[in-house]
């Protein structure tokens, strides 16, 4: 179960395994996003440069975005920034 589920398609999870990270992962909507990404390494790397990536690891494979924090808390701040950033732009194209 996610601890924060996001309107762009993304959760927040807690890793079962030992030494699990928190993990942000899930597929983005174009609805939400505005903008059709032609992969998940072009929507991680388009984070990379839009929002503060400080203390997460990226590791997205072909078909799904993840990103891992050490801390839930820091996870959570990653994501609401995510969300934050694409709000943005669906305000100002109304």
């Amino acid at each position: 179960m996610s601890e924060k589920e996001s309107s762009i398609g993304l959760g927040v999870y807690k890793g079962d395994w030992s030494g699990a990270q928190w993990t942000i992962t899930g597929n983005v909507k174009k609805s939400m996003t505005v903008r059709e990404f032609e992969s998940t390494y072009d929507f991680e790397e388009f984070v990379e440069n839009k929002i503060d990536s400080e203390g997460i690891e990226f590791d997205s494979e072909s078909g799904q975005f993840f990103a891992y924090a050490e801390t839930e808390e820091r996870a959570i701040r990653f994501l609401n920034e995510i969300e934050q950033y694409f709000k943005k732009v669906r305000d100002l194209l109304e």
